[in-house]
């Protein structure tokens, strides 16, 4: 019974000059937005001010909050824009507000420059080596 309703409709369909009927259901467009959301880790906290000794280690838990950090902005971003782009409504922890860091304004400049000494750095030894 199912398959000669099927027939009857395709074969109105194509009376009618469109599409093939089929009688599948349409495959959704776009990213899994919910597997995103899966996959986004927690946000990253910030190191307590006891953590850091404040010496210029080359490997620094600041060097390794502000990495996660990036990183999760990254992820979120893509969630937001994903589920922009679908007309969806952006959870609170993925608007911009939330996935700003916390870290204190000076030692966001500290951090700053010193990534940026850092990549100076491998600037002048890839330069060198060319």
């Amino acid at each position: 019974m199912a398959r000669a309703l099927v027939r009857a409709l395709a074969r109105t369909w194509a009376a009618r000059g469109r599409r093939q009927f089929t009688a599948r259901a349409p495959v959704a467009k776009g990213p899994d937005i919910e597997a995103m959301m899966r996959m986004l880790p927690p946000k990253p906290e910030p190191p307590s001010n006891d953590d850091c000794c404040l010496s210029g280690c080359e490997f620094c838990v600041w060097d390794l909050y502000d990495e996660d950090m990036r990183a999760y902005q990254k992820q979120a971003m893509e969630v937001r824009v994903a589920l922009e782009a679908q007309g969806r409504p952006v959870p609170e922890q993925l608007r911009p507000e939330f996935l700003r860091d916390t870290v204190d304004p000076s030692m966001r400049a500290f951090l700053d420059m010193e990534r940026e000494m850092a990549m100076r750095i491998q600037q002048e030894r890839d330069d060198d080596d060319s």
